[in-house]
């Protein structure tokens, strides 16, 4: 630890490329740093971009024992009481407006998250690919705008070819304008997401929730969309294959996902100064 910080509470994690690799897996070494934190009695939560469903399998295999943070911040959600504590969403005209991009950039696909379903206009990619990245109950429409049903939907996320980012980023935030938040995500995604839907603020309100202050969180990401997390936990530890914004505001630095990373870090400022007298 470094000098006079308070022992960790509360850690939250990332998955793609901070938990997960490529095959979706988490590693033995991290999974034994998870189990090992637990047993001491650190609360770990998963703070990810993935609908709840989706994050389910993941809270079960890491032994997550407090509520998750999902939809990049704007669902949290306890499944030990299978209870939503807390749920943003997007106005229905402007979802609307966002879905209008796609006819404009063939190459991009629009996926509207609501009501429970993942609406798109096609299936173009393997059904795989959208249940473990996206969620399931994937629905096909023509107007997007319509199935929503005037309902608010929950986000706007856009897959996009990786060359394509910086572009879908600045058309994103040219509509949406200050009605909500435009970030990447993944290599393949760009999403619309409710003001106040980022990481950092549900990662604020879950620790509020459970009584820990902020210099006792410690989080651990390797995203754009995780810099608002790593920003405001006591203690913001980016991966090595991480992106440059991620990096600049990370205090720590871990080794990369093939490394086991996140376990180094756990084993570090948790395991270690849980038995450093």
């Amino acid at each position: 630890m470094y000098p006079d910080t308070p022992p960790i509470a509360l850690i939250a994690l990332d998955l793609d490329g901070t938990i997960l690799n490529d095959q979706f897996q988490i590693s033995p070494r991290v999974l034994s740093a998870l189990q090992a934190a637990v047993a001491l009695g650190v609360r770990v939560t998963i703070a990810t971009g993935r609908p709840v469903e989706v994050t389910r399998p993941f809270v079960k295999a890491v032994g997550v024992n407090a509520p998750t943070i999902s939809m990049q911040g704007g669902v949290i959600y306890d499944f030990a009481t299978e209870t939503t504590l807390h749920e943003l969403t997007l106005p229905h005209e402007l979802a609307c407006a966002l879905t209008e991009l796609e006819a404009h950039y063939p190459a991009w696909q629009a996926v509207i998250y609501g009501d429970g379903a993942l609406y798109v206009s096609s299936i173009r990619y393997p059904m795989d690919f959208y249940a473990s990245l996206l969620g399931t109950n994937l629905q096909v429409h023509d107007d997007l705008c319509a199935a929503l049903n005037r309902q608010d939907p929950q986000k706007v996320l856009y897959i996009i070819p990786p060359e394509d980012a910086e572009l879908a980023v600045n058309e994103l935030k040219r509509i949406t304008g200050d009605r909500a938040t435009v970030v990447r995500s993944h290599a393949l995604f760009v999403e619309v997401n409710p003001l106040e839907a980022h990481k950092g603020a549900g990662l604020a309100r879950l620790a509020a929730d459970l009584g820990i202050p902020r210099e006792q969180v410690m989080a651990i990401g390797d995203q754009d969309n995780d810099v608002t997390m790593l920003e405001w936990a006591g203690l913001g530890v980016v991966m090595s294959n991480g992106s440059a914004a991620s990096k600049l505001v990370a205090d720590w630095i871990a080794p990369s996902i093939t490394e086991d990373g996140a376990a180094i870090a756990i084993e570090r400022f948790v395991l270690s100064a849980a038995h450093t007298p």
